[in-house]
């Protein structure tokens, strides 16, 4: 009995053995555990050459042991200034802006940290820190000077519905946690949840979008007071103290290959902005954003745009938006 159970297990060993090699040969991975899965998909090397197509309809049994891939294509899938995703990254982005004229009078700045981590193909982690904000002080006269102080911090679960080599589709839920101060804006907790798609529908030319809703989980008359007065702060200008329904549109063109000598994937774009206040107010916000990227080399990017507020009321007159991105 004994050697017949040694004879059953080196038959199956063998059989392991077997299976793994024909798998290698034909390039196909054994699976993973999904923690080795995220370790490959933060740390490991990117191997476009495993990527393979994901549907809809395989959502709950395929990718998520795999290790995040970059999708191939005409186009790259890249992040744009004020715009919605649509795509996965791995990548860390520092962001700054500069917005003039406020209906008061000033200025406000904002210096942001993103960072989106990869843990398969089907689910990303999205971090947006605002380590400094600086916007009117609605605590003191109209007029009397900033609050500068850390921002809300959002925290983003994000699900790959579906990747082909033109389009990606993702569900989002934007979590915003009240790190920051009610006097300049903050202070606000609300879920976004929402869905975008990434295309590339011809040529080089991408089209990208989002639709989806903002709701406060938080809600205070006393905070409301003082939020009213900076509305639109948040990461993609998410509104602190109403609900609203929000919805992005962005169209770019690249007109430089990756390994132009200089400029590397040069795009240009148009990005618009909507939210509107729904149930007791109505509050609108709907702003074009003119931009622009290029890569640096060694998978550094530099990114700008202009935000022109068309809707109101109007935060400010402009907004000028600066970022540095690494891909890794």
């Amino acid at each position: 009995m004994i050697q017949l159970f040694w004879c059953s297990s080196s038959v199956r060993g063998q059989e392991r053995i077997q299976t793994a090699e024909g798998n290698a040969a034909a390039g196909v991975e054994e699976p993973r555990s999904y923690l080795e899965t995220a370790g490959a998909s933060l740390f490991g090397p990117l191997r476009p050459g495993s990527w393979r197509p994901l549907g809809v309809g395989s959502l709950l049994s395929e990718g998520w042991n795999e290790p995040y891939a970059p999708a191939p294509g005409d186009a790259p899938r890249q992040t744009w200034v004020n715009n919605a995703d649509g795509a996965f990254y791995r990548l860390f982005v520092f962001s700054f802006s500069y917005a003039r004229d406020l209906p008061g009078g000033g200025d406000a700045y904002n210096g942001n940290y993103f960072l989106f981590t990869p843990l398969s193909r089907r689910f990303e982690l999205g971090w947006f820190v605002p380590f400094v904000t600086s916007a009117p002080d609605a605590a003191r006269p109209t007029g009397a000077g900033n609050r500068t102080d850390f921002g809300d911090l959002t925290i983003a679960p994000r699900v790959l519905l579906a990747e082909d080599r033109r389009y990606t589709v993702t569900s989002n839920l934007f979590v915003r946690l009240p790190t920051g101060n009610a006097r300049n804006g903050n202070g606000a907790a609300s879920l976004s949840p929402d869905l975008e798609f990434w295309a590339n529908p011809f040529d080089r030319w991408v089209v990208r979008g989002g639709v989806g809703v903002t709701v406060p989980t938080n809600y205070s008359s006393a905070a409301a007071t003082l939020q009213r007065d900076n509305p639109w702060t948040g990461f993609n200008a998410s509104p602190s103290p109403f609900t609203s329904f929000d919805a992005r549109l962005a169209v770019g063109h690249y007109i430089t290959p990756a390994d132009a000598r200089f400029f590397k994937n040069f795009v240009y774009y148009a990005a618009a902005n909507l939210h509107t206040e729904l149930g007791g107010g109505d509050s609108t916000y709907f702003s074009i954003t003119p931009g622009f990227r290029f890569g640096l080399g060694n998978e550094w990017y530099v990114l700008g745009g202009l935000e022109v507020p068309l809707v109101g009321p109007m935060p400010f007159e402009t907004q000028t938006i600066f970022q540095l991105i690494k891909n890794f």
